[in-house]
């Protein structure tokens, strides 16, 4: 490279003594091929430059600044507990008189508590540095099994032939529609958004008490419980998001309220019987419902964690990546609905059950995992 700088320098050198020999005519021709000498040979360097310290697959973080207006996207994956409360509950328990102490009892029916995955996607717009619009969608769906259900407190379960299962199910969704007010002062990017939100929460419980209870004596109960929400509100939400020194990591926190006005279902069943050869058997079915009840939903969400950006090389877009700790509470309010219970005493067995019915709440307490595009 000095090899080469010092031959151009000895080049425009003689240039400038021939300029002074040559007419002016001839000036102004060796005057361009001097500014077009330097001209060559500085864009042959910074090419050099540039060529060798560009990664392959990203640019700096330096040059991933987006410019506006731009659109973006990312899907999510949620870790969640879920902790879905029907807002009900169901009894049940089987005594035979011709021994000491009850044979079994369950106090159960209360909704799902278990692990899950549910997805989250968002797609936006920023119009400019200050505005923008966004949508996001929220599903969950899960199913729990308890063989046996959960024993009445302070219960040891006798013998009994019996086969005892419940089956609880949450099912849940919002769909969000939002403007975007950015503010930028300097490494800090906070964002407000406010706008509609339409949600839906549906749990739902079943106990099925089945088979040989004591000699002589069978069981056939259904004993359920449910409710559901599904109205329009609105929503709203704080973020801010702080770059950690000149590196493409950030840590971000977010707060999100919404609380939608709709309807609320809610029920509680009993049905079956008991038989025991040659009495009669006892036979009953009850239902109370509350359908199109005038209620509202509130749900709270917060979130916090890293995001990492970084530019493709190869198209005009911004990869981000983040993981994030994650909260969320939904919350039904509405008027109370009874219940409906099963019972009685045929031979030597004596049956007691009932099937509360309410209005519930459901919490989410987990992790996610997301990848997006700017672009």
């Amino acid at each position: 490279m000095k090899t080469k700088g010092l031959v151009l320098c000895v080049a425009i050198v003689l240039l400038i003594a021939l300029a002074d020999i040559c007419p002016a005519s001839d000036n102004v021709e060796l005057t361009s091929a001097v500014e077009q000498a330097l001209a060559t040979t500085l864009d042959r360097d910074i090419s050099l430059q540039d060529s060798s310290v560009e990664p392959v697959a990203f640019l700096s973080h330096s040059r991933s600044k987006r410019r506006n207006p731009f659109c973006y996207a990312n899907a999510e994956m949620l870790f969640l507990d879920v902790n879905a409360d029907s807002g009900g509950r169901i009894t049940l328990s089987f005594d035979d008189t011709d021994t000491a102490g009850t044979e079994i009892s369950f106090n159960s029916g209360t909704g799902v508590e278990d692990l899950t995955l549910s997805p989250r996607l968002t797609l936006g717009r920023q119009f400019s540095e200050k505005w923008g619009v966004a949508a996001r969608y929220f599903h969950l769906e899960d199913t729990d099994t308890l063989v046996p259900p959960r024993l009445t407190p302070g219960t040891t379960p006798l013998t009994t032939f019996g086969t005892y299962t419940e089956f609880d199910t949450a099912e849940m969704y919002s769909l969000d529609l939002e403007a975007v007010r950015s503010f930028n002062p300097g490494k800090t990017k906070i964002a407000a958004t406010f706008g509609a939100r339409h949600a839906a929460l549906d749990v739902d419980t079943l106990l099925h008490a089945f088979g040989t209870i004591t000699t002589g004596n069978f069981a056939n109960l259904v004993l359920a419980n449910g409710c559901a929400f599904d109205g329009t509100g609105i929503t709203s939400e704080l973020s801010l998001r702080r770059q950690i020194g000149d590196s493409p990591v950030s840590l971000f926190v977010s707060g999100r309220g919404s609380k939608m006005w709709g309807h609320t279902d809610s029920f509680g069943r009993s049905a079956g019987a008991v038989a025991n050869s040659p009495d009669p058997p006892l036979v009953g079915a009850a239902t109370v419902t509350r359908n199109n009840a005038e209620s509202d939903l509130i749900v709270l969400e917060a979130q916090a964690g890293v995001q990492l950006e970084l530019a493709l090389r190869q198209f005009p877009a911004t990869a981000i990546f983040r993981i994030a700790g994650e909260y969320q509470n939904w919350d039904i309010n509405g008027p109370p609905t009874g219940g409906a219970g099963f019972g009685g005493t045929l031979g030597d067995l004596t049956t007691s059950s009932f099937a509360s019915a309410g209005l519930g709440d459901t919490e989410l307490i987990g992790g996610s995992v997301a990848a997006g595009f700017t672009w």
